[in-house]
C-alpha cells in the first residue's frame, strides 16, 4: 500500500500513523487504526482541520495535569496520566531504565490506554508531550502484539528523534538548572534500538505485551491493525 505514514498537521511536529509497518508473517499493519502524536495543544485551526479530515474522533492524552494547559479541542479527549515525578522513571539514568520503570509503575494506565484505543472508532489518536516516550511505549506494545518485529518498532520509534532534532537545541537551553539540563541531555540522546531492548525485557518479565497488559481488548486492536 502506498500511503504516507508521517502526517503533517500544522502545530504538531511528530505525528505518524501506525499503518504500513511490515508484519513478521507477511503483509503490513493497517492504516487508519491508531495515530501517534506529540501534544495537540499547539495545533492551529488548520491543524485541527487536518486531524478531523483524517477521521480522528477521539484522542488519548498521556500527559499529567501539570503538563496540560487550559485549552480544549473539538474532539473528546480521554486523560490517562502517565507522569513519573520521582524515582528512576523521572531521574532517567538511561532511557531503557526509564521506560522499564514507567511500565512497572503505570501498568494499569498503559492497559487503560489500550482499552481506550480498542473501544474508540478508528482512527484513535494517542499522544503525550513530545510523542516519543510514553506514546512510544503504547505504540511498541500494540505493534509487538500485532506481529511487527522489534527492530522495526525500534526504527519507527527512532523517527521521533528526527522529528524533534531541529528543536532540541532550544529545549536544552530552556532548562531551569543544571540538573534539569542533564536530564534533558539524557532524553535527547538518539533512541537507537532502545525500544527493541524494552520489548525483550517485557517478554522476559511479563511473557510479552499480552501478558503485561492482561486485557482482551488487545485482541480487538490487533485484529484491526492486521486488517
Amino acid at each position: 500500500m502506498t500511503r504516507e505514514r508521517v502526517l503533517l498537521w500544522d502545530g504538531c511536529v511528530n505525528v505518524r500513523d501506525l499503518g504500513g509497518l511490515p508484519l513478521a508473517g507477511g503483509g503490513e499493519t493497517r492504516f487508519g487504526v491508531v495515530v501517534r502524536a506529540d501534544s495537540l495543544a499547539g495545533l492551529t485551526g488548520r491543524g485541527w482541520q487536518a486531524l478531523r479530515k483524517y477521521g480522528v474522533q477521539t484522542a488519548i492524552d498521556l500527559r499529567g495535569p501539570d503538563e496540560r494547559g487550559a485549552g480544549t479541542g473539538p474532539i473528546p479527549i480521554v486523560e490517562i496520566p502517565i507522569r513519573p515525578l520521582s524515582g528512576p522513571g523521572w531521574e532517567w539514568p538511561s532511557m531503557l531504565e526509564a521506560y522499564l520503570a514507567m511500565l512497572a509503575e503505570f501498568r494499569p494506565r498503559f492497559t487503560e490506554a489500550v482499552d481506550t484505543l480498542a473501544a474508540g472508532d478508528p482512527p484513535v489518536l494517542v499522544h503525550c508531550q513530545g510523542g516519543r516516550d510514553r506514546t512510544g511505549l503504547v505504540a511498541a506494545l500494540v505493534l509487538s502484539a500485532a506481529g511487527v518485529e522489534p527492530e522495526t518498532i525500534a526504527a519507527d520509534h527512532a523517527l521521533s528523534d528526527e522529528s524533534w532534532g531541529p528543536y532540541n537545541v532550544a529545549w536544552l537551553e530552556q532548562a531551569r538548572n543544571e540538573e534539569e539540563g542533564a536530564r534533558r541531555r539524557r532524553v535527547v540522546r538518539p533512541a537507537g534500538r532502545t525500544m527493541a531492548d524494552v520489548l525483550a525485557e517485557v517478554d522476559r518479565r511479563y511473557g510479552g505485551p499480552a501478558g503485561y497488559l492482561g486485557t482482551p481488548s488487545l485482541d480487538t486492536l490487533v485484529l484491526r491493525l492486521r486488517g
